[in-house]
């Protein structure tokens, strides 16, 4: 009978050969174990539920990512379970311990397959996808990672003024705020966007701050994405007064231009669609090839791509999801 329990450090190497031989053979969290012990180390403890035997074998894994320590809140990610004869809800036996667990607040998950929809809405977990915004460089013709049927359907923008706002880029060592605390899930503090932006080992993030006058009202993260000889910029994080973006969004187009990136895109959850439409920003009908506009960059997959998520929360109106939260935007 398998035992469900948190993960120590001594199941570090079985659970990384766990997700090379189920998961995915040569995924990147079974080979680079610095990578792996960075996002899911914390002190002595492993952030995964595991299903063990007596031998301790595992039969299942159920990883997560604390987003702050003030809260507590959690993304899971990386859930997978191979047959178990007498345990044929294995998988959902490790979401309940999870979801159960006192230490925890709560538990999003971004990315969720098509397939289990059903599954969280039986469990009375909420459901939705995450909507995608773009800018576009007015000063490119031809598009190598954008695909568009109509160049014309892009039309000039008229950005609006307010000299109050400024856009600048934070260091490590000047960061802090304090202005999120409880106002959206899940809850991100300071220790969550130093190691997530600012120590990264591998991507390289900008973070800027969104000042009215000398106060710091938002946060802004970005990355540079390539493909080729072309490149784009990508809102990864958002947090603070989403107005924001409709005063600063001509430095970020201007980014956009100085660059040369084809486009910045959003995708995000929880944000007004009339208000970023103010900024600037297409909403992407996903469902349409008309503008396709890739999700997918390693491999490349020109596609547009629906990005399901689950919340277990009834506070739908305070849920806040943006491109790199959870496990989304991490090397494979």
């Amino acid at each position: 009978m398998p035992l469900i329990k948190f993960a120590t450090m001594d199941n570090t190497n079985s659970i990384m050969k766990f997700i090379d031989t189920h998961w995915k053979e040569n995924h990147i969290l079974s080979k680079d174990r610095e990578l792996f012990l960075y996002d899911y180390q914390d002190t002595k403890r492993i952030n995964f539920v595991i299903a063990t035997d007596n031998e301790n074998n595992i039969y299942g894994i159920l990883g997560f990512i604390k987003s702050s320590k003030d809260t507590n809140d959690i993304w899971a990610a990386v859930w997978k379970v191979i047959k178990h004869d007498k345990h044929p809800m294995l998988g959902i036996e490790l979401l309940q311990y999870l979801r159960e667990s006192k230490e925890y607040n709560i538990l999003t998950c971004v990315g969720i397959n098509t397939d289990t929809i059903g599954i969280y809405t039986y469990l009375g977990i909420y459901t939705n996808y995450l909507d995608q915004y773009i800018i576009t460089n007015s000063n490119i013709e031809i598009f190598n990672i954008l695909k568009i049927e109509d160049n014309n359907t892009l039309k000039k923008i008229n950005f609006i003024e307010d000299n109050q706002y400024q856009l600048i880029e934070l260091n490590k060592v000047d960061f802090d705020f304090d202005f999120d605390k409880n106002q959206f899930i899940p809850h991100k503090d300071k220790n969550y966007f130093v190691k997530r932006y600012f120590n990264h080992p591998v991507y390289k993030y900008k973070t800027y701050g969104v000042y009215e006058e000398s106060l710091l009202n938002s946060l802004i993260v970005t990355r540079e994405v390539k493909v080729g000889d072309s490149s784009i910029l990508r809102i990864m994080d958002y947090i603070g007064d989403e107005n924001d973006i409709v005063y600063v969004s001509k430095y970020l187009y201007q980014i956009v231009i100085d660059k040369d990136y084809e486009y910045i895109d959003f995708m995000c959850y929880g944000f007004n669609e009339e208000t970023l439409s103010k900024a600037g920003f297409r909403k992407i009908n996903l469902e349409s090839d008309e503008i396709i506009a890739p999700n997918y960059f390693s491999p490349f997959i020109q596609e547009n791509i629906k990005i399901n998520f689950m919340a277990d929360t009834k506070e739908i109106n305070k849920l806040r999801i943006c491109k790199a939260d959870g496990d989304q935007d991490r090397p494979s």
